[in-house]
């Protein structure tokens, strides 16, 4: 193939009109393709309508706009959103590609996290050129709306039906793109792959079950998502009311929402979160309406939903570590903060917490790994509030196929799942970080030398090694191949990816059942 760097300046056509892209990478780029119209002015708080053709050749080398949002501590810290154009003209996409050429490739569809108020596809995190090139693959990135512009559910009034989760609205019409334009990038409209991370993940799950996703994805890799991280009607409505009582719009008609400037939206809605602690994790998140989103992803799995869909699920090893300052000092702390999570009358809420936080530590000094009150309080927090979902809806997933197809190797490897864990140790902090959310990001893109990954996720040739081996297994999967063995009861089969590689069999399992005890369901 022949270096990007030294290939001419090249154009794609499409149905929409013609793209000039970048060659200075490792493989094709095309940044910031309207997927959709702008959703500005009488599209603002309505669906994603089509994109309209442009004239002439558009150029495609840079990023589109972040949706609107404001920086968290963490995008600070690591520059995610530096240099970034933040405006409401943001459904756009990315796509990278070894070559124009016809190649069927599979198409690897990336949904970005940043907890349902943040996150856009344009950083250079997410560039997903050497991902592309290393894989022989096309990787397309997605940004969306997010906050209350993308998942605040507004009620039908006169001449204005009802919406809500815009935000997977325009996932779904990215999707449609994908499918319609992949094609004249290389790609296989029938091979796409959709993989995402925290909110992304969480999106994922919601769209594999929303009928108007069916089809348009053939697999699915979920890196630590919140199966219950959605939000019941009457609770977003509540938090809607809130925020339109914040802009001074309390009963006011949607369209007098329309002529509100986009900072003073953001400024009621991080007033109304910040006065409002979320029960789940999440203030604005996808909306159990019943049409677009019509059951919670983590009880529909477990009644079977989309049990055709193969799928790859896993978290970090050390999830919460990430919010490292925002821990208790003590276990009597700790009892306060988890208590409330369980679901269960208050003083036997307590006395289950502190079962818990005992068997925790029990099982982490039998592992040798450190029993201090913080340790033990966030690993009870990683698994409340990401890893026991995710292995919930793997045994929800093998019990199904076990009752359905009992012999695994007789051809049903398309419908099965299979776990990992991520398990490299960040160098940030010391190290007091471990194996954090999102630590994975620059190793599945292989992005390390990103603004602000050498101190976050490390460099050097091990780290290096994981980045090839994470990319390459989920090229793998993309193009049909099982990874490593699928998850069964009550082998648990988890592929760790860390410094050593390794499958392993039924992880933190004194943990699991610790949980499985006292989760609310």
């Amino acid at each position: 193939m022949t270096p990007a760097s030294s290939r001419p300046a090249f154009t794609c056509k499409l149905p929409v009109g013609e793209l000039r892209g970048d060659a200075s990478g490792p493989a094709l780029a095309f940044r910031g393709i309207p997927y959709a119209r702008p959703p500005i002015g009488e599209l603002r708080f309505a669906p994603p309508a089509p994109p309209e053709p442009w004239p002439g050749v558009r150029g495609a080398t840079r990023f589109g706009a972040a949706p609107p949002q404001r920086p968290d501590p963490l995008s600070d810290a690591l520059g995610m959103l530096a240099g970034c154009e933040i405006g409401e003209d943001c459904l756009t996409l990315n796509v990278f590609t070894p070559s124009l050429e016809p190649a069927a490739r599979p198409v690897l569809v990336w949904i970005p996290g940043g907890a349902f108020v943040g996150g856009t596809a344009g950083i250079p995190l997410y560039d997903g050129a050497r991902l592309a090139a290393r894989g022989d693959a096309v990787v397309v990135t997605v940004s969306y709306r997010v906050g209350a512009l993308g998942f605040a559910p507004l009620a039908a009034e006169p001449g204005e039906p009802a919406v809500a989760n815009l935000g997977l609205q325009d996932q779904i019409a990215a999707l449609h793109w994908v499918r319609a334009h992949v094609v004249a990038f290389g790609g296989d409209p029938a091979r796409v792959t959709v993989f995402g991370e925290s909110a992304g993940a969480g999106s994922i799950l919601a769209l594999a079950g929303m009928p108007a996703a069916r089809g348009l994805f053939a697999r699915a890799i979920v890196q630590s998502a919140a199966p219950r991280g959605v939000i019941p009607p009457d609770v977003a409505h509540a938090r809607t009311r809130t925020w339109l009582a914040e802009l001074g719009l309390a009963g006011a008609p949607r369209s007098a929402l329309r002529d509100v400037p986009v900072e003073r939206l953001l400024d009621a809605q991080y007033a109304v979160i910040a006065r409002t602690p979320p029960s789940n994790g999440f203030f604005y998140a996808p909306v159990v309406d019943g049409e677009t989103l019509a059951a919670p992803p983590a009880s529909a799995f477990a009644e079977g939903f989309a049990r055709e869909l193969p799928l790859v699920i896993g978290t970090t090893r050390d999830e919460m570590h990430l919010y490292y300052a925002g821990v208790p000092k003590g276990d009597d702390g700790a009892v306060a903060m988890i208590a409330p999570q369980l679901g269960l009358p208050e003083a036997e809420a307590a006395h289950a917490a502190k079962i818990l936080i005992d068997g925790f530590r029990a099982a982490r000094e039998r592992r040798g790994e450190p029993t201090t009150p913080c340790d033990v309080f966030l690993a009870v927090q990683t698994e409340l509030s990401l890893r026991h979902d995710a292995v919930r809806i793997a045994e929800a997933r093998a019990a199904q196929v076990s009752r359905s197809e009992p012999k695994a190797s007789e051809g049903h490897q398309d419908r099965r799942t299979w776990m990992y864990l991520f398990g490299w140790r960040s160098p940030a902090r010391g190290g007091v970080s471990g194996a954090c959310h999102a630590l994975d990001l620059p190793f599945v893109f292989g992005n390390l030398d990103a603004p602000g990954m050498a101190a976050f996720a490390g460099e050097g040739p091990e780290a290096q090694a994981l980045a090839e081996a994470i990319m390459d297994a989920w090229v793998a999967y993309a193009r049909g191949a099982a990874p490593w063995p699928c998850y069964e009861l009550p082998r648990r089969a988890t592929f760790e990816f860390g410094r050593v590689r390794a499958l392993c069999e039924a992880p933190f399992d004194d943990e699991r059942a610790l949980i499985e005890r006292f989760a609310p369901d």
